[in-house]
């Protein structure tokens, strides 16, 4: 008799080839949701990392327009679908700088930094909770591979003991 929730001291009986293929189906399902969670934790992950490059390179700028006393600039923005224009900022006492949830504010260069660095710390926190998500999710994915395999060894294990016997 099987163990229950109820008698949890009863011996395990052992599966049927039809329980044990179950069962593999049944972690491989899991297997492939574990695969999915990944991707979509790496993806997050990339996705911080690129913002917390961009605000660094942001701060970066700031501290040379600063030390060349902000200079006229040109640049070239592309503007999709690889189209491009050359604009010319005159002016580069200020800019706008996104702060989050879709808010950009206007600031003098000196206060970018300070706008800037709670965000920072903000997305660092993110990344840090991304990164441990996906290194839960690995773990557990590699658990289920270890048990998947096991399993896998023990079908082959009952279908070769039922072979044995059918040739005896």
């Amino acid at each position: 008799m099987p163990a229950t929730p109820d008698n949890p001291t009863q011996q395990d009986d052992p599966l049927t080839p039809e329980q044990l293929a179950s069962e593999i189906r049944k972690f491989e399902g899991y297997l492939d949701r574990f695969a999915g969670d990944i991707e979509r934790l790496e993806a997050r992950r990339d996705r911080l990392k690129e913002d917390i490059s961009e605000y660094e390179l942001l701060v970066s700028n700031v501290d040379k327009l600063l030390a060349d006393g902000s200079p006229p600039l040109e640049t070239r923005t592309d503007l999709g679908c690889d189209v491009s224009v050359t604009a010319r900022v005159p002016d580069t006492r200020r800019v706008f700088v996104a702060v989050g949830l879709g808010f950009n504010v206007q600031a003098e260069l000196s206060e970018v930094a300070g706008l800037v660095g709670p965000r920072r710390c903000f997305l660092a926190a993110q990344l840090s909770d991304v990164e441990r998500q996906l290194g839960d999710a690995q773990a557990a994915a590699g658990a289920f591979e270890d048990s998947l395999r096991l399993l896998r060894q023990e079908q082959a294990g009952v279908r070769a003991a039922a072979s044995t016997a059918g040739v005896r």
